[in-house]
């Protein structure tokens, strides 16, 4: 009864405070859809590569052709042909486009000959008749210029690209060149063979997701309404502390420790109410990413397929933030001491687990130390469930690190209130 009766004047105390009530509902609700709408374009720009690359053709011959058939065929990349190097290198460098590719006057001519050159070489070291060319030729220089700002990672997939096509070109050269030198000297020259090199091998790209999900991408919706309803589960410390600190200094808290029995019944009671409003934050926020979001511009969430672990690890975040929120409570003194340390420590917590920015994007050492933080611990299981589709044998570990982490904090909390004398 003492739990139940503790559960209900919880509840009078959040009803009768509207700046409370704001504070756990209205303020997170308000604080996902802003960060998912400012977050947006950095996830897009982390995902997408849109690039508009300068072109300057010199070669104007069959290699210059396949660069640009093969650059028309990629959704990421639009080339913009140019006959000035001098002004795509301006352009660049003024930042109106990222990028500007040069391919040098004769390309194609010399690599013809480079090719040529090669296989008769070859042909001649086997003793066979060729005739072959000395003359050192010189490097075909593809140049590609960058805008200072470009991202490592798209200057790595532009580079790529342009190594991908001329690697292309050489070998299905080579092939005919070397068809050519084994027909000469026939009589009757046999047919010659066309190859297309693509079809030989081929990148398969898929996502390990083998179900309806498949393809599904950490995005801005998909990472911000479970961060940061993390981050609004956290900062129930507020009311809680709020309200324990007050009944401590108005006198209830020593009536309630002068009635026989345990203090565990208050502990647990006031934990229990707590925690049954970080579910219910956790089912708003979910409807916004559902619901909201879209209309908003931005992708529905998408939760998966196990709802089980859905509730598990909710739960199992919610007894963390709550039980913290007891300790915290218990041991400040003052609601100024309580309100300023469990602010600060919840923003720090919630920036080494991953909240603000993804753990992948973070520097080496703080993704080390964000496996400490039981905000990391809830995020890594949300993203197995909603992008991974995992088991609940997969989430398993953290959901008891964050179990621990509450029965810990609300141990230590009734060790601290049963030792400590209310003044």
């Amino acid at each position: 009864m003492k739990i139940l009766a503790t559960i209900y004047k919880e509840f009078l105390l959040l009803i009768r405070d509207p700046g409370g009530m704001a504070l756990i509902f209205i303020m997170p609700l308000a604080l996902v859809i802003v960060m998912a709408l400012v977050q947006d374009a950095p996830f897009r720009d982390y995902q997408e590569i849109k690039l508009e690359v300068i072109f300057v053709d010199q070669d104007r011959d069959s290699l210059s052709a396949k660069v640009l058939k093969a650059f028309k065929a990629s959704p990421n990349v639009s080339l913009i042909v140019k006959n000035d190097t001098t002004e795509a290198k301006k352009l660049v460098q003024a930042g109106n486009f990222k990028a500007a590719i040069v391919l040098p006057k004769n390309a194609s001519a010399d690599l013809r000959r480079k090719t040529k050159q090669l296989i008769s070489r070859v042909f001649a070291n086997f003793g066979f008749s060729a005739e072959t060319d000395s003359a050192t030729l010189p490097v075909i220089d593809i140049k590609i210029f960058f805008d200072p700002t470009i991202k490592s990672n798209y200057r790595q997939a532009l580079s790529g690209a342009v190594e991908k096509i001329a690697a292309n070109v050489q070998t299905e050269w080579v092939l005919d060149e070397l068809q050519q030198q084994l027909s000469e000297g026939r009589e009757e020259a046999p047919q010659k063979i066309t190859f297309d090199i693509t079809k030989i091998m081929r990148i398969d790209e898929r996502y390990a997701s083998e179900n309806k999900y498949q393809g599904l991408m950490l995005n801005s919706v998909q990472h911000n309404v479970p961060a940061w309803t993390m981050f609004a589960m956290f900062f129930i410390l507020y009311p809680l502390a709020g309200n324990f600190i007050k009944e401590r200094e108005e006198g209830s808290m020593l009536r309630l420790r002068l009635i026989s029995g345990s203090q565990w019944p208050v502990i647990s009671g006031k934990f229990g109410f707590y925690f049954m409003i970080c579910l219910l934050q956790f089912v708003l926020m979910i409807a916004v990413g559902i619901y909201i979001m879209p209309l908003l511009g931005l992708t529905k969430l998408v939760l998966g397929s196990n709802p089980l672990g859905i509730l598990l690890t909710a739960s199992s975040v919610a007894m963390a933030a709550t039980g913290y929120g007891v300790l915290i409570a218990v041991y400040f003194r003052t609601p100024q001491q309580a309100l300023s340390f469990g602010s600060v420590s919840v923003v720090i917590l919630s920036a080494i687990g991953g909240v603000w920015v993804p753990v992948y994007v973070m520097p080496e050492i703080l993704q080390t130390v964000s496996r400490f933080s039981p905000m990391s611990w809830g995020l890594e299981s949300f993203n197995d469930l909603f992008l991974r589709q995992a088991s609940i044998r997969a989430i398993l570990p953290n959901v008891l690190r964050l179990m621990g982490f509450a029965m810990a904090a609300l141990a230590t909390s009734v060790i601290i209130h049963k030792s400590r004398t209310v003044v």
